[in-house]
C-alpha cells in the first residue's frame, strides 16, 4: 500500500516496505552519504524516512548501476573482439598490458560464455566429432563407390585387368582428393591466423 504524502516511516517500516532486511537498510546509509532520510536516527530518537524520496531515490541508484554495468560490458566486449582478432582461440595472451587481474578474468569468463553459446546454437563443433563424421562419410562413400564399379563390370563384360585398373585409378583419385580438401583446409586456417596477427 503506498504511503500518503507526508507519512514518513521508521527504519524497520522502511525496511519492510523495501522487502530487505534492517541490517540492509543500514549498510545503504553507510554506503550512500545521501541516502534520503526526514530524520536521524540518535538514541532516543528513531529514524523517518519519506518512502516517496527512498523509492526515487534507490531507482536513480539502480539506474547508475545498469549504466555502469552496461557500460564495462561494453568494454569487456570491445576487449574480447580484439583479443578474438589478435589470438588463436588455443593461445593465451602472453601480456595483457595494463589490464587488470578482474578484467583479466571477466575477458576470459565472456569468452568462455561466447563459446558455450556458439556450441549451444551449432556454430561451434568439436573438432574430433566433425573428423569422425568426415572419415564415416568418407568411408560410406568410398565403399558405395567401388561397390558401384564392381557392379558395373559385370554388368558390362569388363576383363578382370580393366577391372582391376579402374579401382586402382579410383583409389588414386580419391587420395588427391582428400589430400586437396585438406590442404585448402589448412590453408585456410593459416590464412585467418595471419590476418588475425595484422590486425595489431
Amino acid at each position: 500500500m503506498e504511503a500518503s504524502p507526508g507519512v514518513t516511516l521508521n527504519k524497520a517500516e522502511m525496511a519492510k516496505r523495501l522487502k530487505v532486511s534492517l541490517p540492509t537498510l543500514t549498510n545503504w546509509l553507510d554506503r550512500w552519504p545521501d541516502f534520503p532520510f526526514v530524520d536521524r536516527g540518535t538514541n532516543g530518537k528513531s529514524w523517518r524516512f519519506d518512502p516517496h524520496a527512498v523509492f526515487d531515490f534507490l531507482a536513480e541508484r539502480q539506474e547508475e548501476e545498469q549504466r555502469k554495468s552496461a557500460g564495462r560490458d561494453e568494454q569487456l566486449e570491445r576487449l574480447q573482439l580484439q583479443f578474438d582478432e589478435l589470438f588463436e582461440p588455443e593461445e593465451q595472451p602472453r601480456s595483457l598490458g595494463t589490464v587488470s587481474a578482474k578484467e583479466q578474468i571477466d575477458i576470459w569468463r565472456l569468452r568462455e560464455l561466447k563459446r558455450k553459446e556458439a556450441e549451444r546454437c551449432g556454430k561451434l563443433v568439436v573438432a574430433e566429432q566433425l573428423q569422425d563424421m568426415f572419415s564415416s562419410a568418407f568411408a560410406t562413400l568410398s565403399r558405395d563407390i567401388g561397390m558401384f564399379l564392381r557392379r558395373l563390370a559385370r554388368e558390362q563384360d569388363w576383363p578382370e585387368a580393366v577391372l582391376r585398373k579402374a579401382e586402382a585409378d579410383l583409389a588414386d583419385t580419391q587420395r588427391k582428393s582428400v589430400t586437396a580438401v585438406l590442404d585448402t583446409l589448412k590453408q585456410e586456417a593459416d590464412t585467418n591466423h595471419e590476418r588475425q596477427l595484422h590486425l595489431a
